[in-house]
This record gives C-alpha cells, structure tokens and sequence, in this order.
C-alpha cells in the first residue's frame, strides 16, 4: 500500500510539472493610466507568437511620418476573442489604433482596440 501511495505521488507530482505555465511580462513599459489613439497607415502586419505585431505609418503635428509599433495579444488568443485571422490587416489599411503608449516616448503602442477604416472595432488586444 506504501508503494502504491509514493508511485501515485511522484505521477501526481509528474503532471503537475508537465503543465504549462503562463508567463507573461505584463504591462510594466507602458503608461497604463492613459489611452492614446493614433490614425495611421498599416505597413505590415506580423500575426506571430508570442505577440502580433502591427507597423502604422502616421503623420504627426509637423507633418512628418512617424513609423508605429503596435504590439497585440497572440495570434491564438486574437483568433478566440475577436475572430481575427493573418488577413485581418493589410499594408495599405488606414486604422485608428487605441492603445497604452511606451513609458520611455517612443512609438511603441500596447493595442487595447483597433477601428478599421469602415468603422468595424477590433476590441480586447
């Protein structure tokens, strides 16, 4: 009885282990407390783990371009909650993108919604 009590605790122990932890690095580099909403032009669209990647194009108060860097969810996670698929965006798409802008400035957004251009939200990145 012994030994059936240690096998079943080593291959409990086992498939715990051999779960899957969800790590993620969270939202520390982005100012949380304040949406930005930038219009721009879809350059590319990379729909790749661990995280999709959209480059906007947008022109800012001088008139000059700016390139964007939207980061979204996983491809996985976009296709399960907002029915997204790898042709959902492409270069040349104007969108608004609604996100959490870089702590340090720079033209990098966390998405928190996207609106193509015939007013179809994207919500939930």
């Amino acid at each position: 009885m012994k030994n059936i009590l240690v096998f079943l605790t080593i291959v409990f122990a086992l498939f715990l282990a051999s779960v899957p932890v969800q790590a993620h690095h969270g939202e520390a580099n982005y100012e949380t407390d304040k949406t930005v909403s930038i219009k721009g032009t879809v350059t590319d669209f990379q729909f790749i783990n661990p995280h999709t990647l959209i480059s906007v194009d947008v022109k800012n108060d001088k008139g000059e371009i700016e390139k964007w860097s939207c980061e979204a969810r996983s491809p996985g996670m976009l296709v399960r909650v907002g029915g997204w698929a790898k042709d959902t965006l492409k270069p040349g798409d104007v969108i608004t993108a609604v996100g959490f802008r870089a702590k340090n400035g720079s033209t990098v957004l966390r998405l928190k919604k996207i609106v193509l251009a015939g007013g179809q939200e994207k919500p939930d990145l």
